[in-house]
This record gives structure tokens, sequence and C-alpha cells, in this order.
């Protein structure tokens, strides 16, 4: 038996706390939730280095939605929960561009882009690249990529899902008689926190 962790993706949205992860229709004609990212020791370097940025949460201030998960489950205040602001922790690492570029095989960025291999361990500078002779450079192609092991790769699928989360709920989640009732019409990145669930 190990740790497991859940992070679940609440926003504030007019004074109030409200858990906007997706549920899933199970087989058993239930509505499930399904946090937005869970795991084991996988996620425990991604975790580190949100460690700066946590902060304890206690269970009564957890979104309804969030609570709701963890109301009939035995041993929940041997849980620790815990919150982390997406925007400053997450969102704003992830860059738009690749972190990682240099000449490499070609063979790799095949294997690399059909998942045979899952991260390139070596390629050339554009120094390195230079002194090869013609046909050795022909071997070789530049190519920018990020790789898909690692907190940094945990953290672009979080910032995807959670991307996706908030338009959601902008598209779907207010009906449109509330709409022009509520005083924040839509929510945004920066009013999104995740609440980690150790366990």
């Amino acid at each position: 038996m190990g740790v497991y962790y859940d992070i679940y993706t609440e926003v504030l949205f007019n004074g109030n706390w409200i858990n906007i992860d997706s549920r899933v229709l199970g087989l058993d004609n239930k509505l499930h939730h399904a946090p937005v990212i869970a795991g084991q020791s996988w996620m425990r370097e991604a975790l580190n280095e949100l460690s700066d940025f946590t902060y304890f949460v206690e269970y009564d201030k957890l979104a309804d939605g969030t609570k709701s998960v963890w109301d009939n489950v035995e041993h929940t205040k041997d849980r620790r929960f815990e919150a982390v602001d997406f925007q400053t922790a997450i969102k704003d690492r992830v860059m738009s561009s690749p972190t990682r570029r240099g000449y490499v095989n070609r063979s790799h960025i095949a294997m690399f882009q059909t998942r045979e291999i899952d991260s390139i361990e070596w390629c050339l500078t554009p120094g390195d690249f230079a002194e090869l002779d013609k046909e050795e450079q022909r071997e070789y192609s530049y190519y920018e990529w990020d790789d898909r092991e690692g907190w940094y790769a945990i953290f672009k699928e979080i910032a995807y899902r959670v991307d996706f989360l908030v338009d959601a709920f902008n598209d779907r989640g207010i009906p449109y008689e509330m709409y022009k009732k509520l005083y924040e019409k839509e929510i945004y990145a920066k009013n999104v926190r995740l609440v980690v669930v150790t366990s």
C-alpha cells in the first residue's frame, strides 16, 4: 500500500468556492466525481515542486462538491487537505513553447513521436552539429520538445485539464437566466485553486 494523491479543481465564484471537476456516468448509471488528476508515486516530484506554494485547508472550508467525495469515506479526518493557487503555482510556470531543443537523430525523433520511446536523452548543440560533415548532418534534424515524464509534464497536463474545465464552466456551467443577474459573469484561471488530498 502506498500514498495516494487526488487533486480537485475549485474556483472562487461570487464569494464561494465551488468544485468544477467533471462527473462521469458510470456503468451503474450514477454520476461519479472525477478529480482533475490522481495517482501515486509518479506524482511525487510534481507535488514536491508545489510544496513552496501549498497551504493547509480545513475540511469545512472546501467546496461542497469536493467535500461530497469524502463525506462518506472512512477516516476522512486522517487525510491531509492542502490547496495551491493554480495561476501562480502551475499556469505561470508552464511555457507555451517547448523547453528542450537541439539537433536530434531523425530516427529518435520518429520513435519519440510514435511513442516508441518516452524521452529524448541526447541531442547536439548548434556548435556540435556544425562540426559534423555534411553526410553526418543528414542524420539529424533540429527539434523542439517537452519531456513526457517529470514534474513539468504533469504541470502541463494539469494546466491543459484545468483550462478545459474553466472553459466548460463558462460555456455550460452558468444557466442563461442566472448569467445576467450575477456580478461575476465568468471564471478565470486566477480564481482557481487546486486541492491536493493525500491519503
